[in-house]
């Protein structure tokens, strides 16, 4: 009918807005971080440098050793170099992150770049506070090499959030090139 007036409903203490059902990317950033940072402070509090500690019925070992470079300890004879580099990498990392979070969508990589940014994070301030990144995870192996190796929750956020950003990059390629076809 033409001439009408449409009213809306006023429904008054009642919020438009949506519940919220997953918590924010940076209330997960800080829950992770918080976890790894935990788990370094018990190992220090708690653990000699080089002790181990089997943990019953897994394949995994506590382990307390210092990494003072970069993965397996490269460039650990200079360590301001690693504190530089470190330094540089997080910021670029920060503005990168301010850049996509104010856009709408990419949630797999953003989700990518929280854990990354957890681990990466964790492992900036141990070596800015601590002058070396804490190491507790080992696993058990047949092969030396890989029982020699030892990491943190930082180093795993940081490889599967590495791996959850490349899927999603390959993602994004992909599409843009079914569309331009």
């Amino acid at each position: 009918m033409r001439g009408t007036v449409r009213k809306e409903k006023k429904v008054i203490g009642k919020s438009r807005k949506k519940k919220r059902e997953f918590w924010s990317a940076g209330e997960w950033f800080l829950v992770l971080l918080g976890i790894d940072l935990l788990a370094k402070q018990y190992v220090e509090e708690t653990m000699l440098e080089g002790e181990e500690r089997e943990i019953p019925g897994k394949k995994l070992i506590l382990r307390k050793v210092y990494n003072r470079g970069f993965l397996l300890n490269t460039l650990e004879e200079h360590p301001d170099i690693v504190k530089a580099v470190s330094l540089a990498a997080g910021a670029g990392f920060l503005l990168y992150d301010g850049y996509l979070f104010t856009r709408k969508g990419n949630r797999l990589e953003k989700l990518g770049l929280i854990l990354a940014g957890a681990g990466g994070a964790s492992n900036l301030a141990d070596r800015l506070f601590r002058g070396r990144v804490v190491d507790y995870i080992g696993v058990k192996s047949r092969s030396s090499f890989l029982s020699r190796l030892t990491a943190n929750l930082g180093d795993l956020y940081l490889f599967i959030g590495a791996v959850i950003v490349m899927v999603s990059q390959k993602r994004k390629r992909g599409s843009v090139r079914r569309s331009s076809s």
